[in-house]
C-alpha cells in the first residue's frame, strides 16, 4: 500500500486514558484513621518490568506509589460494526445551500488492551488507588476526543467506552533478601472500544436526481427480451419509471382555500421538505398580497437555481419571497403564515439546493392502471385530483 494511513488514534485514546489516572492523590492517615497528608501518585508509561528494573538502579530515584500503563494488543471488534456501507455523506445542515459535502469512510472498531500495574511499599496505598476507579467503571467510563480528519464545517465527537476487566491479581514478596524494598504490585487491565480510521476521500458532491428503470425480471427468459420491453408505453406494464429526487415535493395543501383580509395558516405536505431554503407565491396578479407594508412578503424577486447545468428543468422565475420567520419546514411539511389582499389563486414554490418544486404540478396523482380495453399509455385515467393542483383559492368574505 503506497497510501500512508496515520492518524495518531492509538496514541490519542492513550492519552485520554493517561489523563483520567495521572492525577490520583492518596491519603497519609495516624492511628485513628485521620489524614494527616496528602501524596501525589507516580505515573509512568511504561511496562511494570521496565519500571521496577528502573527501581533497583539508584540513580533512578523512583518514589513509590506508581501506577504504569502499557499496551497491551489489539484486536478488531466485529460485534461494533453496525454496517457494511462504506462511510456516509455529510455537509453544513446550519447553511443548506452550501456544496461542499465530505464522505466520511466508516472507521474500524478495534479494541484496545491496556495493561496497569500498581506499586507500592503499603497495602494502604494500594487500596486508596483502586477505590479511585473501581467505583466508577460500573459498567464503564467514557472518554471523549475527536473524528481525526479536518471537517471543514465542524467537529464529530467519538465516545469511546474504557470497560474495566474486573479482576486484580496481587503480587507479595514472598522471599527477599536483606537489601530489598518490600513492594506490593497489583496487576489488572482495561479494554478501550476505540477506531481506526481510513484517508477520506476529497469532497464528494451531493445526488440530487437518481433515474432508476424497475422491470419485473422474472417476466423475461432472456436479456435481450428485458430491453426490448424497456418502454414507459408497453401494454403490459412490465416495465415501470421512478425518478428519485432531492428537490422539494408536494402532494397536498391544507386547507386549498382561505379568505382574502384574513390572516391564514397553510400547512403543505410532501417529501425533501426539511432541507428547503426559501419560499415563495406565483400568481398571476400580484396584488393578492401587500409586498409595501408587510415584513414578511418582498416583491419583485427573481429566482436562478443555484445549480447551473438544470436550468431546462428548473428555470429561473418571479415570485413573492416569503421571510423565514414566516414558514417553517420538516421533513414532510411546511408551514406558512400570510395575508391575501384579494381574491384570485396562487402557486406555492418551495427551493432547495437540488431545485424546485410547485404546488400545481407535483400535487397531479394519476395512476398507472389502464382501462381493461385499452392498449396504450393514452388510455390511462386520473383517479383522483386534490382541489390544491389549481393552486391556493382566496375567497371573498
Amino acid at each position: 500500500m503506497k497510501n500512508q494511513t496515520f492518524h495518531w488514534e492509538l496514541r490519542t485514546i492513550l492519552t485520554q486514558f493517561e489523563d483520567a489516572f495521572n492525577d490520583i492523590v492518596i491519603n497519609r492517615y495516624n492511628i485513628d484513621k485521620e489524614a494527616k497528608d496528602q501524596i501525589q501518585v507516580n505515573f509512568r508509561y511504561s511496562p511494570k518490568n521496565r519500571v521496577l528494573h528502573d527501581l533497583v538502579q539508584k540513580n533512578q530515584h523512583l518514589k513509590l506509589p506508581i501506577v504504569c500503563i502499557s499496551n497491551g494488543g489489539l484486536k478488531r471488534a466485529p460485534e461494533r460494526v453496525f454496517t457494511k456501507h462504506d462511510g456516509s455523506y455529510w455537509t453544513d445542515t446550519t447553511t443548506p445551500s452550501n456544496s461542499s459535502w465530505i464522505h466520511l469512510l466508516q472507521p474500524v472498531p478495534v479494541d484496545l488492551t491496556v495493561n496497569m500495574s500498581i506499586i507500592a511499599r503499603f497495602q494502604q496505598d494500594v487500596d486508596q488507588i483502586i477505590s479511585n476507579f473501581i467505583p466508577y467503571c460500573d459498567p464503564y467510563v467514557v472518554v471523549s476526543w475527536k473524528w481525526p480528519d479536518l471537517i471543514p464545517f465542524g467537529e464529530f465527537e467519538i465516545r469511546s467506552h474504557v470497560k474495566w476487566n474486573e479482576n486484580i491479581n496481587f503480587q507479595y514478596p514472598l522471599d527477599i533478601g536483606a537489601n530489598q524494598s518490600y513492594r506490593i504490585i497489583a496487576d489488572t487491565s482495561f479494554t478501550i472500544e476505540s477506531w481506526m480510521f481510513k484517508n477520506s476521500p476529497g469532497p464528494g458532491k451531493p445526488i440530487y436526481v437518481v433515474d432508476t428503470t424497475f422491470a419485473t425480471v422474472s417476466d423475461f427468459d432472456a436479456y435481450a427480451d428485458m430491453k426490448a420491453r424497456e418502454s414507459e408505453y408497453n401494454a403490459d406494464h412490465t416495465t415501470d419509471y421512478t425518478v428519485i429526487s432531492a428537490r422539494p415535493q408536494f402532494f397536498l395543501c391544507e386547507p386549498f382555500a382561505i379568505y382574502e383580509n384574513a390572516p391564514s395558516s397553510l400547512r403543505l405536505l410532501g417529501n425533501m421538505l426539511d432541507y428547503t431554503e426559501a419560499v415563495y407565491i406565483s400568481s398571476s396578479d400580484w396584488t393578492m398580497f401587500d409586498t409595501t407594508s408587510s415584513s414578511t412578503l418582498s416583491s419583485g424577486v427573481t429566482y436562478q437555481p443555484v445549480l447551473t447545468t438544470t436550468t431546462t428543468t428548473y428555470p429561473g422565475f418571479s415570485g413573492i419571497y416569503i421571510e423565514k420567520s414566516a414558514w417553517i419546514a420538516q421533513e414532510h411539511r411546511i408551514d406558512i403564515s400570510l395575508t391575501p389582499q384579494s381574491s384570485g389563486r396562487f402557486d406555492i414554490i418551495a427551493t432547495n439546493h437540488a431545485g424546485y418544486g410547485l404546488l400545481t404540478e407535483d400535487t397531479i396523482r394519476p395512476t398507472t392502471n389502464p382501462y381493461p380495453s385499452g392498449t396504450d399509455a393514452y388510455d390511462n385515467y386520473i383517479e383522483y385530483q386534490y382541489p390544491c393542483v389549481s393552486g391556493v383559492e382566496v375567497l371573498t368574505i
